[in-house]
This record gives structure tokens, C-alpha cells and sequence, in this order.
């Protein structure tokens, strides 16, 4: 025989759900899903690396063919290097999409294994093993995070507890990015005009106006290339930079996070990427 329902134990239980859907609803994370979308289009870029290992290719016309065979095991090396920030990159995006995921409750799921996650560290061989734990911590932070059901908490805990390996991660991107990919292209500036000063200024160069002119010309576009990936190099770390200002300040206001008064205090900082990310746009096409 079916038992009729009770009252008693039905309303108490069903109360506790509305009420603690009701609290999960009225939370406002517009803001930081905002910030961690912008955050995770930015990250994304490839380009940068792909570029870096071309550049062995560009500077044989500038040096000598005794040189040409360094240039080949400097790509081989730099081909090698590309896993270290392909990884930086890559945790970043993806830490950024779980995190936009816990505010709409779309999660997709982090199906990376240890397994994978550890062959990718051993191909970074440009990391250091600080580094690598950082890409550690925060894979694992994001994979626990991603399982939560209350998004609130998980929200708040994610960011509080990633920051540090966060931060750590694009302090080393922001290193590859300018001391390695940036110093790069200023050598290749350097070469680049002492390439066509040795042609335009050697003594025994017979006046030639029409040569001296296409020369003058081919230096300038030659330079204004450099130029312009150097700004792109610019114009990337300084999205990392708003990324890094912006995490660090929800991390600091933790507990505003899924309110209202978040939004006012928290919209320069989404101001601030968005313009970042939209020079940085520009200057990369």
C-alpha cells in the first residue's frame, strides 16, 4: 500500500532547496564572468610562439651562410621551447574558462588526466620546477572546482586558492614574452640595420641613386615588420599584466564576490583588459 506524503518531512526539505537555490540565483557574476571570457580570448595566442621559431628563418638573409647552420639549431631548440609556453598559455585559457563556466553553471568538463598533465610539464623544459608546480596547483584547483555543485563557495575558493600559482604562471609567461620573444626582435632590429648600412654605406658602392633608393626602402619596410611584431610582443604583455591586476583584486575582495556592490569597483579593471585586449587586436593583424 503507497503511503500517502508528509507534510512534515516535505516542506522542510523542499524549503531548503528553494531557499538555497534562491540564494545561488539572486548571486550576481556577471562581472567576473566578463573578466574571465576577456581573460580567456586574450590568452589564447599562438602566434607569438610560431613567430618566434620563423625569426631563425627571416635572419639568414641578413647573416652570412656560415651563420645559417647556428640559425637551424637555434630553431631546433626554440621548437623544443615552444611546449614551455604552449603549457603557460594553455593553463592560463583554461583556468580562465572553468572559472567563466562556474558563473553561468555551463561547466564543461576538465578532462585532462595527471597523466597528461605530467607529460606536458616534461616537455617544458624552459620551466623551472616552481613554475611547473604552479601549472599543477591550479590544474588541480580547477579540476576539484569544476565538480562543485554550490557555485558560490567554489567561485570564491577557485580564485582565493589560485592566485598564488596564477600569478606565478603569468609572472613566467610575461618572462618568455619579453626577455626571451621581445629581446629577440630587437637583436633581429640590430641586424636588420646593420645589414643594409654595410650595403648602403660601403666605400666601394658606386653612386647609385636608384639601388641607394630601393635600398632605403626595403630597410624601412624590413624595420617597420620588426617594429610592428615587437608592439604585438608589447601589446601581449600588457594584457597579462590587466589579467594579473584584475585576478589579484577579486582575490582581494573575495567576499563581494556575487554581489552587486562588486560591480563598481570591479568594472575598471574589465575596462582596462578589454581595451588591453582589443590594442593588442589591432597591433597583432
Amino acid at each position: 500500500m503507497t503511503r500517502p506524503l508528509r507534510s512534515g518531512n516535505f516542506f522542510p526539505a523542499a524549503a531548503i532547496f528553494l531557499l538555497a537555490m534562491g540564494v545561488s540565483s539572486c548571486a550576481n557574476f556577471t562581472d567576473v564572468k566578463t573578466f574571465a571570457t576577456l581573460s580567456f580570448k586574450a590568452t589564447e595566442h599562438e602566434a607569438l610562439s610560431r613567430d618566434y621559431i620563423a625569426a631563425m628563418d627571416r635572419r639568414k638573409q641578413y647573416q652570412p651562410p656560415e651563420y645559417h647552420a647556428e640559425l637551424e639549431a637555434q630553431k631546433t631548440r626554440r621548437e623544443a621551447q615552444q611546449a614551455s609556453l604552449d603549457l603557460l598559455q594553455q593553463t592560463i585559457a583554461d583556468y580562465m574558462q572553468g572559472l567563466a563556466g562556474l558563473t553561468t553553471g555551463e561547466i564543461r568538463t576538465y578532462d585532462k588526466s595527471l597523466k597528461d598533465l605530467s607529460a606536458s610539464l616534461n616537455k617544458a623544459t624552459l620551466l623551472t620546477s616552481g613554475e611547473k608546480e604552479a601549472v599543477g596547483a591550479l590544474s588541480t584547483l580547477l579540476a576539484r572546482a569544476v565538480t562543485a555543485t554550490y557555485r558560490q563557495n567554489e567561485i570564491k575558493n577557485l580564485i582565493r586558492d589560485g592566485n598564488e600559482p596564477l600569478q606565478d604562471i603569468i609572472k613566467a609567461t610575461r618572462k618568455i614574452v619579453t626577455k626571451g620573444i621581445g629581446a629577440d626582435l630587437q637583436v633581429e632590429s640590430t641586424l636588420v640595420t646593420r645589414y643594409y648600412d654595410n650595403f648602403m654605406l660601403a666605400p666601394d658602392n658606386p653612386p647609385e641613386p636608384v639601388a641607394m633608393a630601393l635600398a632605403r626602402e626595403a630597410r624601412a619596410d624590413a624595420l617597420g615588420r620588426v617594429d610592428a611584431r615587437l608592439r604585438s610582443v608589447q601589446a601581449y604583455d600588457d594584457v597579462l599584466e590587466k589579467i594579473a591586476h584584475g585576478h589579484r583584486f577579486l582575490h582581494e575582495h573575495t567576499g563581494m564576490i556575487g554581489n552587486d556592490e562588486l560591480s563598481k569597483q570591479f568594472s575598471p579593471y574589465i575596462d582596462e583588459l578589454r581595451y588591453a585586449y582589443r590594442h593588442f587586436v589591432e597591433v597583432a593583424r
